[in-house]
């Protein structure tokens, strides 16, 4: 039994093959790890295969028995079975891709991980550039968290939201947007005009749209198209 690698598959196959000098209908293939392409070059693996002669060949089978050990339990039925998430695997690729990419940002630093459910990744980053981390008006942790869900949802898990924090950035921003929400909703009705607002991620424009819900006096909308989206209070 020996594992051979390959960008595909079936390049897998071939290689394992041509080394033991079989054909297709002597060797049984299990797979092992399936190719992945990686992103923004972190993350690639090639394709691995398990190939194991048969002990006892039949001539009349003319096809490769293969096998994945990732998916213990094959229906037989015709249907496609629903993908299943591994969240613990991809937070963990997750963890490894972002520190690969802040390693190339050039910060030393640590990452906590926490699964908060089967929605939610919280990873802290603990660092002593945090305000560098963060950036102006928290443009590098944005975007370092959009590159994550990106990243996650190419793993198969569009579900799952990412939220990543430093030095206890969201609380203190998502203090600073609630102050920001009321003092837009006064000036909409003082002035009796829209305000519009700067720009800013949709996870945040929904926490304005939050904070002034229950306000009688003013409605919030947004307008614009991505990344220059934003949120507008305008009096009733």
């Amino acid at each position: 039994m020996s594992i051979y690698s390959g960008k595909t598959i079936q390049d897998a196959v071939e290689q394992g093959l041509n080394t033991l000098s079989l054909t297709q209908d002597q060797v049984e293939v299990t797979v092992v790890q399936q190719p992945k392409k990686g992103f923004l070059g972190f993350g690639r693996k090639p394709a691995q295969v398990k190939i194991t002669k048969k002990s006892r060949f039949s001539p009349g089978n003319k096809g490769t028995n293969v096998q994945s050990e990732t998916n213990q339990h094959h229906s037989e039925s015709s249907e496609p079975a629903e993908k299943v998430i591994d969240l613990e695997d991809v937070s963990q690729q997750l963890a490894n891709y972002l520190s690969d990419v802040i390693k190339a940002m050039g910060f030393s630093f640590k990452l906590k991980l926490d699964i908060q459910n089967k929605h939610s990744i919280y990873i802290d980053i603990d660092t002593d550039q945090e305000s560098r981390l963060i950036g102006r008006h928290g443009r590098t942790i944005n975007a370092l968290q959009n590159l994550s869900q990106i990243f996650i949802n190419r793993l198969g898990a569009n579900n799952v939201d990412v939220e990543l924090d430093t030095a206890n950035y969201r609380s203190r921003r998502s203090d600073a947007l609630k102050q920001l929400a009321e003092k837009t909703a006064r000036n909409a009705i003082a002035n009796g005009k829209p305000v519009y607002l700067n720009p800013m991620p949709s996870f945040e424009r929904k926490q304005i749209h939050n904070a002034l819900a229950d306000n009688e006096y003013v409605i919030t909308y947004s307008t614009g198209k991505e990344p220059h989206r934003v949120i507008v209070v305008a009096p009733k």
